[in-house]
C-alpha cells in the first residue's frame, strides 16, 4: 500500500483513494514479490510495514534484480506519487531488461509460466522471471489503457 493511501494528511491530500500514482507504487511491489518469490518485508509483521512505508524504507535489493530494473522498482515506490513513472514506461524498462538477459540454461528461452517458484534452480538469477514478467504483464488490459474507475 502506497503512503498516500496510509496516510493521506501527511501528502497534503484530503482522503485515501487509489490512484494511476499509488497503483504504480503497487506494481513495483508486485514486481518485487515476482522476481524474489516472497512478500516485501515479509519477515515483518503488518504494522512494521505501514510504519517503514511511511519511514519512506523500502524493501532491499537482493540478487536477481538488473540496475535498470531496481532503479524503476525506486522510481515506482517514490514517496512523492507524482514522481512515479506510469506504467507503461515500467513495462517498457521489463522489457528491455528481459530482451537483455540470457535465457536460464536448459531453457531454450522457454519459460513455464506456472505457479512453481522453484524456477528450475534459477532463482538466484531470477532470469527466468524477468523473461516471464513482460509476457504476463502484456495479456492484462489494465496495463494497455487506463483503469475505468480511477478519475484523472
Amino acid at each position: 500500500m502506497s503512503p498516500e493511501l496510509i496516510d493521506p494528511q501527511r501528502l497534503g491530500l484530503e482522503n485515501s483513494r487509489p490512484t494511476k500514482s499509488s497503483d504504480c507504487y503497487a506494481l513495483g511491489m508486485v514486481i518485487y514479490e515476482t522476481i524474489t518469490g516472497h512478500l516485501p518485508f515479509h519477515k515483518h509483521a503488518d504494522l512494521t510495514v505501514f510504519v517503514n512505508v511511511l519511514k519512506d524504507i523500502r524493501p532491499a535489493r537482493e540478487a536477481g534484480f538488473a540496475d535498470s530494473l531496481w532503479g524503476m522498482l525506486e522510481l515506482c515506490w517514490a514517496p512523492q506519487p507524482s514522481s512515479r513513472p506510469n506504467v507503461e514506461d515500467v513495462l517498457q524498462c521489463l522489457e528491455k531488461v528481459s530482451r537483455s538477459l540470457e535465457p536460464p540454461p536448459g531453457t531454450d528461452g522457454e519459460v513455464d509460466g506456472g505457479g512453481d517458484r522453484d524456477l528450475a534452480g534459477c532463482s538466484a538469477s531470477a532470469s527466468a522471471f524477468s523473461h516471464f514478467i513482460p509476457a504476463a504483464f502484456r495479456g492484462l488490459s489494465v496495463f494497455r489503457s487506463p483503469v475505468a474507475f480511477l478519475s484523472p
